[in-house]
């Protein structure tokens, strides 16, 4: 067979986001051997996803939504080691772990060039809207950006990239509508210089909350932290940063809390997460997003209606890059009739089966995407490996997911300075690090 009829027979991939993920898909569908011929749609000018930081918020220079939620003063709060793309590990960073978001985007940058991904890499480019055809293919109606023209395209199976912190979760607290100061997202936060001089409440204690309230106490008169995370109160803090309960009512000029104290409030900063949303997928994709669930996803990845259609990186709170690696090979295997695809009534059956575990367990349904630190993240990795007959990834890697966040809870001033090493595929080393950058803790051999 000639070259040209080759390719010709090669199946047509569409990638949609060229953040992480999308790179990991492209990586995978795109090397040099695959059966696949890719293009991947990226609606800024460069590749990174929400790595990339922008001054702009809430709308671009072409009307459309931010994308990026990237600050400042933003590091990664997660160990390079479980932010490491398939084939290009980290070099000339020595012994450090932990590093500002520009480095990230570097290092995707490289990844892409080292691989020559640009090529395939339609940027400008906005899916406007997917529609499943011919019963298993896709077509994509796009904007080209640059030209304001619309395109249209046909794939043999489609690949979504979108990210998870584009689309900010804004609790409707009572209130809101009646508030004379400033109410914003931790999405469309910059820089803390707006904060300077007032008094700011952050809600919400995840890594960004802790990120923006910190930064934000070196600026304002006061600020409050609301969460209801016990752990967090160890936490070494300013002198005029303070620990409140959960927001109870917002009045004209402060807050209510909910153990009756009140608090005069010129600014309030939600960090309350993001919801997953795909406005491009029309309704006949039978994918629906219900109470931050996305449902008919088999393995948190794959379109049950049409298993043509992957989503990468749906899981959070999780190993991160790994993830978008693992569920690239798994669904290229798919494609390539390496997995036997159970029939749709036993996708159903087993999605149907973990969502019943879980909320037995506790859970709430809100969270059946988080994997975090709990049974399900093990038996995640597990369970996709069974299924799709590939090396279970790593335990070590999960175990430096949860000492990693250990620490940010523990001592968030100071975990950005600890030290990782990976030593095998079940150990690895740490140093723990105070703010003298003296050692508090010894090397230590974790075995799993």
């Amino acid at each position: 067979m000639s070259p040209c009829t080759e390719e010709a027979n090669k199946k047509t991939i569409g990638i949609i986001g060229c953040g992480a993920s999308g790179l990991a898909a492209l990586k995978n569908f795109a090397a040099n051997d695959s059966l696949f011929k890719c293009v991947a749609f990226e609606q800024t000018a460069s590749i990174g996803g929400t790595w990339v930081y922008t001054d702009d918020v809430d709308r671009d220079q072409y009307g459309l939504p931010v994308h990026s939620s990237m600050y400042k003063s933003l590091r990664s709060n997660l160990p390079k080691e479980i932010m490491e793309l398939s084939g290009f590990p980290h070099t000339g960073v020595g012994d450090a772990c932990y590093f500002p978001a520009a480095y990230i985007q570097k290092y995707l940058n490289d990844f892409t060039d080292h691989f020559n991904l640009r090529p395939h890499i339609k940027f400008h480019h906005h899916v406007e809207k997917v529609r499943p055809i011919n019963n298993s293919q896709w077509e994509l109606n796009v904007i080209n950006l640059l030209q304001q023209t619309k395109e249209t395209f046909i794939f043999d199976a489609l690949v979504i990239c979108v990210g998870n912190y584009s689309n900010p979760a804004i609790p409707d607290v009572k209130g809101s509508n009646i508030f004379s100061g400033k109410i914003m997202h931790s999405h469309s936060y910059r820089d803390a210089d707006s904060f300077k001089g007032n008094s700011v409440l952050v809600i919400g204690c995840g890594a960004s909350g802790l990120d923006i309230s910190f930064g934000a106490s070196k600026v304002a008169d006061k600020v409050f932290l609301s969460h209801h995370h016990p752990r967090l109160l160890n936490l070494k803090i300013p002198s005029n940063y303070f620990h409140k309960t959960d927001v109870k009512e917002i009045v004209e000029d402060g807050v209510i809390f909910q153990d009756g104290s009140y608090e005069k409030i010129d600014t309030i900063v939600y960090c309350t997460g993001y919801t997953y949303k795909y406005p491009f997928l029309s309704s006949e994709c039978g994918i629906k997003v219900e109470d931050n669930v996305i449902k008919n996803l088999f393995k948190h990845m794959i379109n049950i209606e049409y298993p043509t259609m992957g989503f990468i990186g749906v899981p959070r709170n999780t190993t991160g890059f790994y993830l978008f690696d693992l569920q690239s090979r798994i669904f290229k295997k798919i494609l390539e009739g390496g997995v036997k695809m159970p029939s749709k009534e036993e996708m159903l059956q087993d999605t149907y089966k973990e969502i019943e575990d879980r909320l037995a367990s506790g859970q709430r349904l809100k969270d059946l995407h988080a994997l975090g630190k709990t049974k399900w993240a093990m038996e995640y990795y597990t369970s996709v490996s069974k299924f799709a007959g590939v090396e279970h990834p790593p335990p070590v890697l999960l175990q430096i997911y949860f000492d990693g966040i250990g620490r940010l809870s523990e001592d968030f001033l100071n975990f950005r300075g600890d030290k990782y090493q990976i030593i095998d595929r079940e150990h690895y080393k740490v140093q723990y690090f105070d703010q003298n950058e003296s050692i508090i803790k010894k090397q230590i051999l974790y075995s799993i």
